[in-house]
Parts: structure tokens; sequence; C-alpha cells
């Protein structure tokens, strides 16, 4: 760990490399790191997170508060302002209609192009939001924090946006990368098995094709993995580096499989 200015001492984080730019970095508990990088990387006049109810009552205070209290630590010409929108959840509201009701409060906020995106949640989310990001006033900034195990390990990586239409899913989006994607192993505390499980499967047919170690370790071990979700994983979650790095190994594996040409440069993991 590296202290900071005011005194704290900075969580150590693993960075992934993507067209030239540490644009995934990948830690556990670091929401203070995350909002300073943050602020950093994707200076904007206003800041929206946007999340959905299951995932609000977890997660969104505790992030708009620390983004706050790093808004009024940094020495800025202007103040940012913090702005939240929450949807009910599910596939079923990752339409026009959401994209547009958003686009349309956006407006009424008076949020000019210089607004960032902060999309908080599993891959309905980051979808719809990346999307919203995309065409607001031609280009908005876009930054990702993905809560669920499958959005971490695929659907927030690619720069894949989109929303359903009734001929069928994610027929109608673009192509945009977030600035930022930031993946907290700590979200999966609040993670259900059964959704922790989900993207297991994803997980395991990375490690089946690309790493043959990390697939030992979930054919042989799948107890110290499935530990790191829900309550189980509460204790688990501050103690176990080891299981964090081999995590982490795995998220990289699938990063790098979608394009060889991705950097990794690595910390050690939380103790």
């Amino acid at each position: 760990m590296t202290a900071t200015a005011n005194g704290t001492a900075d969580p150590a984080v693993t960075k992934v490399s993507i067209l030239g730019s540490e644009s995934i970095i990948v830690g556990n508990n670091y929401t203070h790191y995350l909002v300073r990088d943050l602020l950093k990387s994707s200076p904007a006049s206003t800041y929206i997170i946007i999340t959905d109810t299951n995932v609000a009552k977890y997660h969104l205070t505790p992030l708009r508060d620390a983004l706050v209290a790093a808004i009024d630590e940094a020495v800025q010409p202007t103040r940012a302002k913090v702005l939240t929108f929450v949807i009910p959840p599910g596939e079923s509201v990752k339409t026009r209609e959401t994209k547009a009701l958003i686009e349309d409060w956006g407006l009424e906020q008076k949020c000019t192009r210089d607004t960032t995106f902060i999309a908080l949640g599993g891959g309905v989310i980051g979808d719809m939001i990346g999307f919203v990001a995309a065409t607001y006033m031609r280009g908005a900034g876009f930054v990702q924090i993905p809560t669920t195990l499958l959005a971490m390990v695929d659907s927030s990586i690619g720069g894949k946006t989109a929303v359903d239409t009734p001929h069928g899913k994610n027929l109608i989006g673009a192509f945009y990368q977030p600035k930022r994607i930031f993946i907290d192993l700590q979200y999966l505390r609040t993670l259900p098995k059964r959704e922790f499980v989900n993207g297991l499967a994803e997980v395991i047919k990375t490690a089946a094709i690309w790493v043959e170690e990390d697939f030992d370790l979930l054919e042989n071990h799948p107890e110290k993995i499935l530990g790191l979700s829900g309550s189980a994983g509460t204790a688990k979650m501050q103690h176990k580096s080891d299981h964090w790095q081999n995590l982490t190994d795995l998220e990289q594996a699938k990063i790098r499989k979608r394009n060889p040409s991705f950097c990794v440069s690595s910390s050690a993991p939380p103790v």
C-alpha cells in the first residue's frame, strides 16, 4: 500500500491496460481510491450515479457520500454536482423508453456534455447506461462499476452497450468504451449465491480454455471460491487474499481471451 496526501493508505489494486490506457482497475474494498481516481480520470461538471433498487439499498449511499467527500476535498474552480437515478431491477426495464426517461431527466437537470454517467450495477445497468452516455449530447463520460460477477468478467468489458426491443435483446446500441471499469470484489459480499454461481459459469469456461491452474482450483476447491459470495463471504473477503488473487487472475484471463493485446499491470493483493 502507498500513502496518499491526506495520510490514508491506498489499497493494492490490479490495473489492466486497454488500447494504451489502464482503464480496468481491480481491487477489494477500495471505494475511497475509486472516487479519487474517478475525479482524476473523468473530470466532469456533473456525476450521475445510476443503479437499480436492488443495488441501491446496499451500495448507492456509500458511493455517493464518498464521491461527494472527495469533491469537497479536491481543489477545483467549480464544484461538481453528484446526482443519482434509481430504476427498477431486471431485463424488462432495459428499453428505449427507460433510456429516453433517463435522458430527459438529465436534460431537465441541465446536465451538459461534460457529464459523467456512472453505471452501478449488473449487465442491464451497464448496457443501458453505456448507451445513454454514448448518445447523450453526442457522447458523454461513462464509467462502469459492475456489482455482479457476470458483469465483472463479461458484460462490462469491451464497450458493448444496448437496449432491448420487442424484436430481440441488444438490437439497438453502440460500442462505447468506458473511461474506467472499477471492479471491487467487495460488492460480491451482497451478491446472492445463485447470482454468483451464474457468473462463475463464464469464469469456468475461461479457465478451462485459458488457465489450467485456475481451472484446477475451481475443480478441486470450489468452496474457496463460493465462500466469496453472500453472507458466507463477509469475513473471508477481508482475510482470504490468496482467493482474491485467484479470482483476479481469472478475470484477467477472461479479458486477455477477448483481446490478446490487453496488458495487465499487477500489484500485491490486499491483506
